[in-house]
């Protein structure tokens, strides 16, 4: 599991500039072409954080998990994880899955859009969903008593993400809810982008990085080569190539190079250029 917090002492800020009809065009704009240019996640996270934060929301956290299906959501080491709150949280909204026992998260998992916190389970045809106290003593103690959740748009079997926001102290639903009149097009506009640059970028970092070896032999299976071709191509003995296919399979935590060469695409590490060693 890839986890990155960085808290953040900022605030919500009411006076925004969506009073201003013409800055909002220009602020989207700039996000946008500051995320679309981005090559490091990590940039895409700062950008997106900044957007949120300046226009009414001072929490935000962003799962994604790119080998699930369905309410399977795959294995927790390889979810990638990104939060404004502190990695305490993050560990234990993991650990216990108190995010299961949110109706908007599970809303977001099929659905595409913005879902206001106040979100009736009924309305939605979830009508045994029941959140335990446990849960709801959690999420008030981190502050998650007024927001919304985004659920992005996918034409895969695989591979979901859902995105939260969170109002600062003192914030009521409703004020969300008012906010949300007016920004919720341009938060899901915002929020999709960067999901998308994301989950395009280099999945790294998260404990299951391939080295540049165990890459490159991997892209030459995924070319139908056979270990005495990668042998041949590479100048490498046929030992040599067979293990860094078994590195690679454990790296990957799977048993067979089949697996491994899809796993290793879902996480983006297939025909990626390698720092200093060019295309």
């Amino acid at each position: 599991m890839r986890v990155e917090d960085q808290p953040t002492d900022q605030t919500f800020q009411q006076d925004t500039d969506f009073q201003n009809p013409e800055a909002p065009c220009e602020q989207l704009v700039s996000c946008l072409n500051a995320i679309l240019r981005a090559n490091e996640i990590e940039t895409i996270w700062a950008v997106l954080r900044q957007f949120m934060q300046g226009h009414g929301f001072s929490g935000i956290i962003y799962g994604y998990s790119p080998n699930s299906r369905g309410d399977d959501l795959g294995a927790r080491e390889d979810f990638l994880l990104l939060s404004s709150l502190d990695r305490r949280f993050l560990t234990s909204l993991v650990d216990n899955a108190y995010y299961r026992e949110s109706v908007t998260f599970n809303w977001a998992l099929s659905n595409a859009g913005v879902a206001s916190w106040s979100m009736d389970a009924k309305d939605v045809g979830m009508d045994n969903f029941v959140s335990s106290g446990e849960a709801l003593d959690f999420f008030g103690q981190f502050g998650m008593v007024a927001g919304c959740t985004i659920g992005f748009p996918t034409a895969s079997t695989r591979g979901r993400a859902v995105m939260a926001l969170i109002a600062a102290p003192g914030l009521s639903q409703q004020d969300v809810d008012v906010a949300l009149n007016s920004l919720s097009n341009a938060l899901f506009v915002v929020a999709t982008v960067a999901h998308r640059a994301m989950i395009a970028l280099p999945y790294l970092g998260n404990g299951r990085t391939l080295t540049h070896r165990q890459r490159e032999v991997l892209e030459w299976v995924a070319e139908g080569k056979s270990v005495a071709d990668i042998a041949r191509i590479l100048n490498l003995a046929q030992p040599t190539v067979e293990k860094h296919l078994k590195l690679a399979r454990e790296t990957l935590g799977v048993d067979t190079t089949a697996h491994a060469v899809t796993k290793a695409t879902f996480l983006n590490q297939m025909f990626i250029m390698t720092p200093g060693k060019g295309f």
